[in-house]
This record gives C-alpha cells, sequence and structure tokens, in this order.
C-alpha cells in the first residue's frame, strides 16, 4: 500500500470512528449527539489496540494489520501499525508524520485547521462537527453490542458506515464500505480511558538517515 493512500485510509478512518462514536447519543436524549458528548468530555486520554482489514475490490485480496491507538487531549494522536511491517501515522499538534520502517522516507504535513475542518484528524476535539457529516440510518443489537448505519450527508468516497459499541458507549468495530467497492474494517479492543500516558509518545523521533518529505 502506498504512503499516499495509507494517509488516506487512515484520515477516512479517523473522520468515521468520530462520527460513529457521535450518532451513538441518539439514543434516549433530546439531541442525537448529548450522550456521546457527555462521555467524551470527560475523556483525556485514550488507548487501545485494533484490527484492521482491508478488502481491496479491484484485487479481491483482504489485508489485514494490527497495532495500536494513543489519544491524548490537546497533545495529539498515534496510530502505531505492529503487524504484517511497523508504521506510524502521528498527530503532534501542528503535524502530521506517516513513517515506515521499510521506507527511506517519512512524509511530514502541516495541519492548516481552514483545510482540514471537517477531517476529523482530531477525533476527540472535533465532535461538535459532527452532524454535519452523516445521518443515523439504523440501530440495531447484536447481542450486547448496538449496530448503527450511517450515510454520508455529502458526496465522496464513503457509501455507508457500521458501527458496534458497547455498553460503555465505547466503539468497538467500525466498518467503512467504499464507493469503490473496497471495505475498510476496524475492531477495538484492551480500550482504556484517562490513564497516564507519556506526552513523549506524541513527539516523532525522526531517522536522521530517513529523508523528510513535506506537504
Amino acid at each position: 500500500m502506498g504512503t499516499i493512500k495509507d494517509m488516506i485510509i487512515m484520515r477516512r478512518i479517523t473522520i468515521v470512528l468520530t462520527c460513529i462514536i457521535c450518532a451513538f447519543a441518539s439514543r434516549g436524549y433530546a439531541s442525537p449527539f448529548d450522550a456521546i458528548k457527555k462521555t467524551y468530555s470527560e475523556i483525556t486520554t485514550m488507548q487501545a489496540t485494533f484490527h484492521q482489514k482491508i478488502y481491496i475490490a479491484g484485487l479481491k485480496k483482504e489485508r489485514e494489520f494490527d497495532g495500536e491507538f494513543f489519544y491524548k487531549r490537546q497533545r495529539g494522536f498515534l496510530w502505531r501499525y505492529n503487524k504484517p511491517r511497523v508504521k506510524y501515522f502521528l498527530y503532534d499538534g501542528k503535524y502530521i508524520w506517516q513513517s515506515e520502517d521499510e521506507k527511506p522516507f517519512v512524509i511530514k504535513e502541516r495541519i492548516n485547521k481552514a483545510k482540514t475542518g471537517g477531517t476529523f484528524l482530531d477525533l476527540i476535539e472535533d465532535i461538535s462537527k459532527i452532524d454535519e457529516l452523516f445521518t443515523l440510518k439504523q440501530q440495531s443489537l447484536s447481542g450486547e453490542l448496538e449496530i448503527l448505519e450511517l450515510i454520508p450527508k455529502k458526496d465522496g468516497t464513503i457509501n455507508l458506515a457500521k458501527v458496534w459499541i458497547d455498553k460503555r458507549n465505547m466503539v468497538r468495530k467500525i466498518e467503512i464500505h467504499e464507493f469503490t467497492g473496497n471495505i475498510n474494517t476496524v475492531e477495538f479492543s484492551s480500550i482504556k480511558v484517562n490513564q497516564y500516558i507519556d506526552d513523549a509518545k506524541f513527539d516523532f523521533k525522526l531517522d536522521k538517515q530517513k529523508e523528510v518529505i513535506e506537504r
């Protein structure tokens, strides 16, 4: 998977994850976002492990990845992939850094709030804009998890998103259906909130032997 494509995929995951989390609040509240706003307003840090599957329609193949996710309010977030190879998507508060151990370069992208508003790169802080992006199509139950189906309000690369949410109002699984036929699924486990995370986790440690490509 190319680095630019990887960045696009992670942005889509971040957008949909935030949208899905907020949509969950529709149950039993005056506003469809009240419950989730309350839950996440109390979160200062979050960490979890994840398993990702990407079905590529054109190739009729599926790729699998494992990693960890970290978030700290007013500091940044990190998607760290461990398998099948080590790679990072790190937001340090100013830039998105993308790096793979096997590649001789890293991508550094400056964040322009005017341009990235609505992309939910900062998935917790941008919750207030969520109702501009998705409409809740359907709700159902599967065991102890609630499944939500979301439809984007504007035309784009995503046709449909599904989410599985537990009783703690935490997202356990998301499934993104793209117009290309690709399906991107991320499952979360070992979710921990409001536990200590060192600020250094969000400092990108540059390998001086690698070229930095700025965008």
